[in-house]
């Protein structure tokens, strides 16, 4: 007589298998425990990356945006790939070169203006105060504003003690700032060119050296993550190009002064989705407000309440959710999650963060499923049976 198969629930729960998961999982937040114990450990690791994370991350975005322009001068053009490296890199300095000429020729003339101009700006806006809130239905308000200023002025007189009496301290701070700028600037261009070099043999690399049956598993998955960053880095550039057409056409709508050089800084400040076209707005407020007064700063205010929704509801889950293939409600629960518990950095992280973890648990789930007894009765995505 034939022995009747034992269902999914007495494999799982029958006999011991129960009792030995129970303590595979207690061994492992055991594990979990002590490592946590010890992080004083992994003190050294994040000294390193405090010290190179910086050029490694700006050679890293750079990487993967000028990545496809050597692959094509390598494979369509022929050329040597330490050649094309170097015309590529050449290529971007020359841009970015004109791109920094071309901003600070304009700040340098905007900034001369704006001192020139701040006299009329600051009467104007002092006579608006005084001519709107001398009614008396205004009195809590000019309470609120004295109080301001007064908490200003005394603010100020306070960091200017502090500074004083630390002025030694502060200068070395900003030494060492320089310097550390100085390290970055010189150090990401050799990263760069490494990583441009030697980056498309990385998943190889570390697939050789992992067992035959292990390592094509894991050269797929490191290609696959690879490719998921790729995408999110050149989605938000996407999504920046978008905000700065968008708010070049409203300032210019509007006549705001400097408009093109906010709209930039718009999206700039994007790279902070969401969140950074908001923060790029308090420039332009304050330039809409000394130039043009309220009537200006309305029109401002305007512009951002029709490009705002349009950003953070169309634009950037549409872009960023196909680059990435997720949802766009998944974009934004993302978002507000790593904004809610990391702050501005989670911000920044959480998608690409989110798109990596994904990959991760996507491919530990088909091994998962390849290797368990849980599944040996269910059929495999695309057998025949399906498409009966």
């Amino acid at each position: 007589m034939q022995k009747e198969p034992r269902s999914w629930y007495n494999r799982w729960f029958g006999s011991q298998n129960l009792i030995k998961r129970l303590v595979t999982v207690l061994l492992v937040l055991l594990i979990i425990l002590l490592m946590w114990q010890v992080r004083f450990i992994l003190t050294p690791i994040f000294a390193i990356f405090s010290a190179v994370g910086a050029p490694i991350i700006i050679a890293g975005v750079l990487y993967y945006l000028l990545h496809p322009l050597v692959k094509f001068l390598v494979e369509k053009i022929r050329l040597p790939r330490r050649l094309s490296i170097g015309l590529v890199m050449i290529v971007l300095l020359v841009i970015i070169v004109s791109i920094l000429a071309v901003v600070f020729h304009v700040m340098r003339d905007q900034t001369v203006a704006f001192i020139h101009n701040w006299p009329t700006y600051w009467t104007r806006t002092q006579n608006f105060i005084n001519t709107t809130l001398t009614n008396s239905d205004y009195h809590n308000v000019r309470s609120f504003l004295n109080q301001t200023n007064s908490n200003l002025n005394d603010t100020v007189l306070d960091w200017g003690k502090k500074y004083i009496s630390t002025g030694l301290a502060g200068i070395t701070n900003i030494a060492s700032q320089i310097t550390s700028i100085g390290v970055i600037l010189v150090s990401t261009p050799f990263i760069l060119y490494y990583m441009l070099l030697d980056g498309h043999k990385f998943s190889g690399f570390i697939a050789d050296k992992l067992p035959t049956q292990l390592g094509g598993s894991v050269k797929n998955l490191l290609t696959e993550i690879s490719q998921q960053i790729a995408r999110y880095i050149r989605g938000q550039l996407g999504v920046g190009l978008a905000v700065i057409i968008m708010f070049s056409i409203g300032y210019t709508i509007i006549g705001m002064p400097y408009g093109i050089l906010l709209a930039i800084m718009a999206g700039l400040f994007n790279m902070i989705p969401y969140v950074g076209s908001i923060l790029a707005q308090v420039p332009v407020f304050a330039v809409a407000l000394v130039t043009g007064g309220p009537k200006l700063l309305l029109l401002a205010v305007v512009v951002l309440v029709f490009e705002q929704p349009i950003e953070a509801h169309v634009i950037a889950p549409k872009i960023l959710g196909d680059a990435l293939s997720i949802h766009p409600v998944t974009v934004i629960v993302v978002l507000l999650t790593g904004g809610h518990v990391f702050g501005v950095l989670g911000i920044i992280l959480a998608v690409p963060t989110y798109a990596v973890l994904k990959v991760i648990v996507t491919h530990l789930y088909r091994w998962w499923r390849q290797n368990s007894v849980l599944f040996d009765d269910i059929p495999e995505v695309g057998t025949e049976e399906e498409h009966d």
